[in-house]
Order: structure tokens, then C-alpha cells, then sequence
């Protein structure tokens, strides 16, 4: 501690020492002693009051323990004052009165607002679990896109003739195929979660494509091998354009639900206000001995009438939350099979591919991600489904031409498309008729 070292030095210059002889043979001795001893006494003073304060802090602590235990014992005292009390009024309201019809009205009013709102929160956290794996499945479709893309128009080294596929194309591919299977379990996952997603059958890229049975190996190659390359091309193709809708689809009732979740904490609010103004009317009303009195007097009335549409001053409509209808709703009124409906069914021995660093083809948008624009729609309805894209036209086209040669020549300038992708400034070159990215 500080004062010991003062002690210390003071010590020092009265006893025989090294320091006290230098300051006797200087003639400073005295001088050189009184400020020692000051600095002593200060260093002593110094430390009471700190001693003081420690003991003052210590007092202060112990108070706001012994404060803080009572504060507790009161809130739960409150707490359980507040929970019998609450069981009492709703003993005391448990039956309907027909001389107060007012109260099981707003009674009934309240719970509706409350169960609206636990649906509402309950589909939010639904849709932004749909939202993640969508806009996971957008971008890793975009990606396998264009890798396929590279594949049908690859540009082999050997002009003058070589094998029928390049090594390099059929680890595109191989890679390809892993990561369609990766966006079905995520598109599975998203059916899981939210089956009542509009058209979810068009969530749907590994049945009827032929690339994913086609198999590559050192003793065999499938000579239309670039001919189910294009049609799993197509399949992305359309997939693609309506992970998009069904993106969309899900943002915008998920911006409604959160609407509806606001609007319903305030109706339920003012419910809860209302229903206990009329509470406390009617057993004061009670106690007085009025119990014939007319409930048109009720002070309640006019908050009650907040949401109410006949009321000449004020248009709006009480609020609601409408969950998403059932997969029926969106069949134009046809039935769907079962088996229309299943999931498909994902591998378990497939090797994991977690992303695409190692391929060239992926360099410039790796990071990239794709954010439909919401449209300026009014968030009090809930949003419609948009019409699915079933077939595209461009399929059998790109089928018959990539069929006619083993290998694409190099095309010129004149027929050669230039599209960007979405968050990205590199452009991306693709020859592909059906490539949903050309402008």
C-alpha cells in the first residue's frame, strides 16, 4: 500500500541508513524529513477516508440487496394479487347475463383478436423460414444453370476431333447433378414447412429429368448425353421462374401477416380496455341496483365501435388475418391425386457439395443473391398466387438443335447474347435459347 512506503522512507531518514547519512552530510536532513512525514500523513489520511468509503459502498450494497429482495416479494405479492383477482372477474363473468350482452360480445371479440394473432405469428416465422430456403434454391439454381450452360456450348481443344464429351464437361456435370439434389431437399423443405404454397408441384426439379439417371464412367458415356443436358436445362429453366413467383408469393404474405400481427395487438388492446370499462359498468351498475339499465349506455360503446363499418364516421374494417388456403384452392377447381402431391424422394449416399469455389465457371458471382421486387400491393388483403409457368416452349427446340452435332461449333459475334445476372457487375455470356437470364 501507499502509506506503508511512505512509512517506509520516513522510517529510513530517522534511522541509520544509506539515505539518511547522504541527507545529514548534505545539511538537508530536516528538510528532507518533514516532507517525508507530510507525505506519510497525507497517504494516512488518504487511506481512513477510502476506509470510510469502502464501509459507506459496503452499507449502500447491503440496502440495495435488502431492497431489491423486498421489491421482488412485492412483485410477486402483486402478481398473485393480479392473478386472483383476474380469476375472480372471469368467475364473476364466467355466464352470460342477457341484461349485459355487451360483455360477452367484446369477451368474444377479444379472444377472436388473440387467436388471429398467435395464426399470424405462428405463419410468419413459416414464411421466413420459406424465404430462406427459397432464396438459397434461387441462387443455387442460377448457378447450376450456367454451368450447364457452359457445358452445351464447351469449346473443346481438339479441332480436328477428340472424345464425344470432355473431362472437364462431365465434372461440370457430375457436379451439377449433386447440387440439383441439394435444391430439391431445400425445395422439399420448403413444401414441409409451408404445404400450403401455391402450385407446389412446380417445385419440383429431379422428376422426369433424365440427367439425373444418366451415369458417367471411364467404360461408358450416354450418346444423348446433350440432349438431357438441355432438357434438365429447361426443367431449371422453368424451375427457376417459378421459385421466383413462389418467392415473391412468400414475402408478400409474410409483409401482410406482420401487417396483421400490428393491426391485431391494437384491436386487442382497445378489446381488452373496452371489455373491462364494461366490467367495472356493470358491477357498479350491480352494486348500485340498476341492473335493468340498457347497455346502449355503455361507456365502452364507442370504442367498440372503432371497427365497426356501420358507423357513418369511421370506414375501417375490423381487423383480420386470413392464413394462407389449402394446396385445393389453387387447383381451379380440379382434384389432385395424392401422389401428385408427394415429395421426391432425396438419396442418402450422396456425396456433399457444399458450394462451387473450386469451379472457374462461378468466380464472378459466388457472393451473389437475388431479391425479387415486391409489388406496390395493398398488405391489408392477403396476396394472390401467381400463376405458375407449367411448360416451356423452348425445351424441344434446344433439344433438336443440340442433338445434331457431338460437339458446338465456336459461334460468331452475330449470334451470341449477352445477359447480366442480378447483383453482379461481370457480364455473363450465354448461347443458350432457353436461358432465362438473356434479356
Amino acid at each position: 500500500m501507499y502509506r506503508k512506503k511512505e512509512f517506509q522512507d520516513v522510517r529510513r531518514m530517522r534511522h541509520l541508513s544509506f539515505r539518511s547519512t547522504a541527507a545529514t552530510l548534505s545539511g538537508k536532513k530536516k528538510e528532507i524529513m518533514a516532507k517525508e512525514e507530510a507525505k506519510y500523513q497525507l497517504a494516512f489520511e488518504n487511506e481512513q477516508r477510502s476506509k470510510r468509503e469502502l464501509e459507506e459502498l459496503h452499507a449502500s450494497y447491503d440496502a440495495a440487496v435488502a431492497k431489491e429482495a423486498e421489491l421482488a416479494l412485492q412483485k410477486n405479492h402483486f402478481k398473485d394479487t393480479r392473478h386472483q383477482y383476474e380469476s375472480l372477474i372471469e368467475q364473476i363473468f364466467q355466464y352470460e347475463d342477457p341484461n349485459f350482452p355487451m360483455e360477452p360480445q367484446l369477451k368474444a371479440e377479444l379472444a377472436n383478436y388473440v387467436e388471429q394473432k398467435r395464426v399470424a405469428k405462428r405463419d410468419k416465422n413459416r414464411f421466413s423460414e420459406a424465404e430462406r430456403a427459397l432464396s438459397s434454391t434461387l441462387i443455387d439454381t442460377k448457378k447450376v444453370i450456367r454451368l450447364l450452360d457452359t457445358v452445351i456450348n464447351y469449346v473443346p481443344f481438339e479441332i480436328f476431333g477428340g472424345p464425344i464429351i470432355d473431362e472437364e464437361q462431365v465434372s461440370y456435370l457430375e457436379v451439377a447433378k449433386r447440387r440439383i439434389w441439394e435444391i430439391q431437399r431445400l425445395l422439399n423443405l420448403v413444401r414441409t414447412t409451408l404445404p400450403e404454397i401455391p402450385y407446389p408441384q412446380t417445385l419440383d426439379v429431379v422428376t422426369n429429368n433424365t440427367l439425373i439417371s444418366m451415369q458417367f464412367n471411364t467404360n461408358y458415356i450416354d450418346i444423348a448425353w446433350k440432349a438431357k443436358t438441355s432438357q434438365c436445362f429447361g426443367i431449371l429453366a422453368t424451375a427457376y421462374r417459378n421459385i421466383q413467383n413462389s418467392l415473391t408469393w412468400v414475402k408478400q404474405y409474410k409483409e401482410y401477416a406482420s401487417g396483421a400481427i400490428t393491426r391485431l395487438e391494437t384491436a386487442a388492446e382497445l378489446t381488452r380496455k373496452s371489455l373491462a370499462t364494461e366490467r367495472r359498468r356493470i358491477m357498479d351498475s350491480v352494486l348500485a341496483g340498476y341492473v335493468d339499465q340498457p347497455s346502449g349506455s355503455s361507456s365502452s360503446t364507442a370504442v367498440q365501435n372503432l371497427f365497426d363499418t356501420s358507423s357513418a364516421t369511421n370506414d375501417l374494417p375490423p381487423p383480420v388475418y386470413e392464413a394462407p388456403p389449402a394446396i385445393d384452392a389453387y387447383q381451379d377447381g380440379h382434384h389432385q391425386e395424392n401422389e401428385d402431391n408427394q415429395l421426391p424422394a432425396i438419396p442418402d449416399n450422396l456425396t456433399p457439395i457444399s458450394h462451387f469455389s473450386q469451379l472457374s465457371i462461378n468466380n464472378d458471382d459466388s457472393n451473389s443473391t437475388f431479391t425479387p421486387g415486391l409489388s406496390t400491393t395493398n398488405t391489408t388483403i392477403p396476396p394472390q398466387p401467381i400463376t405458375p409457368i407449367i411448360n416451356n416452349s423452348n425445351v424441344q427446340q434446344c433439344e433438336t438443335t443440340t442433338t445434331a452435332a457431338a460437339s458446338p461449333l465456336p459461334l460468331t459475334a452475330t449470334n451470341t447474347t449477352t445477359s447480366t445476372t442480378n447483383n453482379t457487375n461481370n457480364a455473363y455470356i450465354s448461347h443458350n435459347v432457353n436461358n432465362p437470364f438473356n434479356q
